[in-house]
């Protein structure tokens, strides 16, 4: 299987009408390259490209397999330009089965770092190289695609998402996100650090997802993320014989999060999905002889899109998300 430099890979370069499987070089260390693998499938005719990336967090699993399924059901015959995916994009963090790099590498969370840094750690030279690959080959007819899943402290719903910015791109991205097949949309607020962000705010039209996580790999997640590539290959006109999915004429929301007021022992009232008003209690933070630090209460009304299930918990770390108009 051949390896391709990634300051050397050109979408443009690949061959219509074959399904490729090949090594990206994405960075030289001591230890020798670290390689990501790539799959490309380009129709026999030009048209739009889908850029997929999953394992920015090296325990997020669904991404990864519905990657590999839908790869292995397309036809370059009958396609209209390029499905480019990189299933594993951080492989510090799987190797070591956790969401940041090991600390003989960085200890760096490769979703904070981009841009990244061409003369910085290895996360962060990784983080410019992925984006500078993004910036050279998606135009404005293409689209990223960023998959995400909840981490083992807190679970996701299944969201998809774009990022809320101002003009025609945050539009596109939006009418993409509803032909993907998920219930739930998400204005994902702006932040510095996620490479989704650092690409819709360069002009790309760009979507994410969220779901249950947990590292572990949910069936019924895999198949909405696999549904949900189907869907965008089809709306794209990339795949020619799947059929054109239904628009979602949900509300996209946006989310407030609720972070702990202490450190302890939480105990929750409040699950996944459950609808909050505003003030009703979420839960409390105890000490680890029961007594009570501080009660959570909800601060907005709203559907819960993510909701704790590590019990212990520090001071300032992420309890809820709270999704609202």
């Amino acid at each position: 299987m051949k390896t391709i430099k990634i300051q050397d890979l050109a979408f443009s370069d690949l061959r219509r009408g074959e399904s490729t499987r090949f090594w990206i070089d994405a960075l030289d260390l001591l230890t020798g390259p670290a390689l990501l693998p790539a799959i490309s499938i380009s129709g026999i005719e030009p048209g739009p490209t889908l850029f997929v990336v999953a394992g920015v967090h090296g325990d997020e699993y669904e991404g990864m397999a519905a990657i590999r399924r839908v790869a292995r059901q397309l036809d370059p015959a009958r396609m209209k330009g390029h499905f480019v995916a990189i299933p594993l994009a951080n492989p510090f963090a799987y190797e070591a089965r956790a969401r940041i790099a090991p600390l003989h590498i960085d200890g760096a969370n490769l979703a904070r770092v981009f841009p990244g840094d061409p003369n910085g750690t290895p996360s962060r030279i990784l983080a410019h190289e992925l984006l500078q690959l993004v910036l050279r080959n998606l135009g404005s007819n293409d689209i990223f695609f960023d998959f995400h899943s909840g981490s083992a402290d807190v679970p996701f719903a299944q969201l998809i998402g774009f990022r809320d910015l101002s003009g025609p791109v945050a539009q596109l991205s939006e009418e993409a996100a509803r032909h993907f097949g998920i219930e739930q949309i998400w204005r994902i607020p702006d932040s510095a650090g996620p490479f989704n962000a650092e690409t819709a705010r360069r002009g790309i039209v760009t979507l994410g997802t969220e779901t249950t996580g947990r590292a572990g790999c949910d069936p019924d997640d895999v198949a909405t993320y696999e549904k949900g590539l189907q869907n965008l290959l089809a709306y794209m006109g990339i795949a020619l014989d799947w059929p054109r999915p239904k628009r979602n004429n949900h509300l996209a929301l946006v989310t407030t999060d609720v972070y702990s007021p202490a450190t302890g022992f939480f105990e929750t009232e409040r699950g996944l999905y459950d609808q909050v008003t505003a003030g009703d209690l979420l839960g409390r933070v105890v000490d680890l002889f029961g007594d009570e630090l501080a009660e959570v209460r909800a601060p907005v009304s709203g559907p819960l899109w993510a909701a704790r299930s590590m019990p212990p918990v520090r001071i300032g770390e992420l309890l809820f998300y709270i999704a609202t108009e």
